[in-house]
């Protein structure tokens, strides 16, 4: 593990509402029981792209010991949801 910037959701502010998961080209965000979850600290490069778009301001970057970011199992895990997520990935 290092140190780095990765993606925090608070789960107060989050309202479920999805808006920054089509966002997040490398699939690290999910709704899972109504909040949105980061699904593994492997998958989130720590650039912040969903941050504009929550309606809610319940996501941040902040920077703290986490999984190295691996854009091998990213593109194993788009590639493994079909040519329509390819595509838009």
């Amino acid at each position: 593990m290092a140190t780095r910037k990765i993606i925090k959701i608070d789960e107060q502010k989050c309202n479920g509402c999805g808006l920054c998961m089509p966002k997040c080209p490398e699939g690290a965000i999910q709704i899972i029981d109504g909040k949105a979850r980061l699904v593994g600290d492997l998958f989130c490069d720590g650039l912040g792209a969903c941050l504009g778009h929550c309606p809610q301001a319940a996501i941040s970057v902040e920077e703290r010991e986490a999984q190295e970011y691996d854009e091998l199992k990213v593109m194993e895990n788009i590639a493994s949801q079909g040519r329509n997520v390819i595509v838009a990935h």
